[in-house]
């Protein structure tokens, strides 16, 4: 069976791919590595009685019987190996040992050195330059001190920046408030509008009641009068008109149930003979307009008597007597019977209305119905 020597034995390739060159056989002093077979040891020639052994390779350890033998497994079959490590260099350093600069055939020329000042000038400066540092030192202080106030002032303003929008916060609350308010004030106001409007109306409707409550105590004390006039009218047996304005009472008549006005003629008559007695009071119980004028006139029957006393206007409240006397028509009259004891009187009637008219056009009638007896002459 052929045998697996060099990197054909898979067991030694996988120790070198482990543990390196150092399952390699180890150096000898020349650097190189032995590798063969165990071979038969060869004679030990004799020199002058003692044994030739420099062809006798021995170990690191000297031990000339064990270093000419080796294993099957040991044997590399040639297999060499080698550092794997790169070099670094430091190019600076390398171009700084090597002269490269040739100055045997070159003049040399004095080195410029840098610019200097006098030391005196240089000490001026350097105490400028120190002083310069102090008053920086202090500058320094005073900006940190001025920083420290400037921060302090940050923080002084972002309270006030807090305040002012707390301030702006309560000036929106109460400009809310004051629109609110103004809303509310302008509704106020509108009723209050109203109110004031409505006060006037019912101080204007105060004022007209007052006045028609007063015109109503007037017309009321005016009625009372006119009542206690008509009262007083009818009680003295006067006659009222449909206006209950104006009365007529008849005066000095004769007494008859059926006749408003009753008459006999005398020849002794009041005054003078064949004189009417009678008369009409025209009582104005108003107390607010005036009569301008009053009319007797005759409507049916025998115009018997006439007004005697001349047209009066009657100013409110007020009483005028008119005076009657007999017409011709009664004077001329003559009985119509042809018997002898009923040509000595003879009686007539007839009706009249006693027209007045008051100063604002309105009128006012009363009738009456009156008799006479024409008595002989």
């Amino acid at each position: 069976m052929k045998q697996q020597t060099g990197l054909n034995n898979e067991q030694r390739v996988q120790k070198i791919l482990v543990s390196g060159s150092a399952v390699l056989p180890q150096k000898n002093s020349k650097g190189l590595r032995i590798a063969r077979k165990q071979k038969r040891k060869p004679l030990v020639p004799m020199v002058k009685g003692y044994p030739d052994l420099s062809d006798i390779p021995s170990d690191n350890y000297g031990n000339l019987s064990e270093a000419g033998f080796i294993t099957s497994n040991e044997v590399d079959g040639g297999i060499i190996s080698g550092k794997l490590v790169r070099a670094k260099y430091d190019n600076t350093e390398l171009k700084k040992s090597i002269d490269t600069t040739i100055f045997e055939l070159i003049p040399q020329t004095p080195v410029e050195l840098p610019d200097t000042v006098l030391r005196s000038v240089y000490n001026v400066v350097t105490q400028s330059v120190n002083d310069l540092t102090v008053e920086v030192q202090i500058l320094t202080t005073e900006v940190s001190t001025l920083n420290s106030e400037i921060q302090e002032l940050e923080i002084v303003s972002e309270s006030l920046k807090i305040v002012a929008d707390n301030e702006k916060l309560r000036a929106n609350i109460a400009a809310e408030q004051a629109r609110v308010a103004n809303e509310q004030v302008g509704q106020t106001t509108i009723d209050l509008s109203n109110a004031i409007q409505n006060s006037i109306n019912e101080s204007i409707q105060r004022v007209s009641l007052s006045a028609r409550n007063e015109a109503l105590l007037q017309e009321n004390t005016s009625l009372r009068e006119q009542l206690f006039g008509l009262a007083a009218a009818t009680a003295a047996g006067g006659t009222v008109g449909s206006s209950n304005k104006v009365a007529v009472i008849v005066k000095d008549s004769e007494v008859d149930g059926t006749y408003d006005i009753k008459a006999t003629t005398n020849v002794n008559g009041v005054g003078k003979a064949n004189a009417l007695g009678v008369s009409f009071d025209v009582q104005n119980i108003s107390t607010t307009q005036d009569i301008t004028s009053v009319e007797i006139k005759f409507v049916s029957g025998t115009d018997w008597f006439k007004r005697k006393t001349p047209a009066t206007p009657i100013p409110k409240e007020s009483t005028v007597n008119f005076k009657l006397d007999y017409t011709q028509t009664l004077k001329s009259a003559t009985p119509t019977s042809t018997k002898w004891w009923k040509k000595g009187a003879r009686d007539y009637t007839g009706t009249y209305e006693v027209n007045v008219t008051f100063d604002d056009g309105s009128t006012d009638t009363i009738q009456f119905n009156t008799k006479v007896r024409k008595n002989k002459n």
